[in-house]
């Protein structure tokens, strides 16, 4: 039962892991909206470069486009990419939810639906219980116990 600690830890760990990676991602996508919202384009692509560059909001974008991605390395360590990976569909939700909220896009009953379904899939994806380890003779790119071939 000493383990009961240490597991209910490491589910916190992991919850945690994906709310945080659903703000930042959320937060990614409202960032390069506005961003995109202020930005010129009718001066030619390198003007619109140079005007990204120094747009702090972008650069903000950027920046939360990184912590995404380390947050991301981070679940993947401990997550099969099979798994993982489809999981991610909840950011739509979130970043609808947003998107009707900071910029007063409308929802219309295809999207709800949309949303519904992702939802669904996700909560399918996340109650999956099957075994995250690999069979014996099962090859896993960078798994440390096997050696490289020659």
């Amino acid at each position: 039962m000493a383990d009961a600690p240490l597991k209910s830890r490491a589910l916190a760990a992991a919850i945690g892991g994906w709310i945080l990676f659903i703000v930042v991602e959320t937060a990614t996508q409202v960032a390069f909206k506005y961003a995109g919202a202020t930005l010129d384009d009718s001066s030619g692509l390198l003007h619109l470069v140079t005007q990204a560059l120094s747009t702090p909001v972008v650069l903000v974008g950027f920046a939360l486009y990184f912590a995404g991605f380390l947050v991301w390395m981070t679940i993947l360590k401990d997550v099969d990419l099979g798994r993982a990976f489809p999981m991610t569909a909840i950011i739509y939700v979130s970043t609808l939810v947003a998107a009707v909220i900071l910029f007063h896009e409308r929802l219309n009953a295809t999207r709800i639906v949309g949303v519904v379904v992702i939802a669904v899939g996700v909560a399918v994806l996340a109650s999956d219980n099957g075994p995250d380890e690999h069979r014996p003779g099962d090859r896993r790119l960078g798994d440390p116990a096997e050696k490289p071939p020659h």
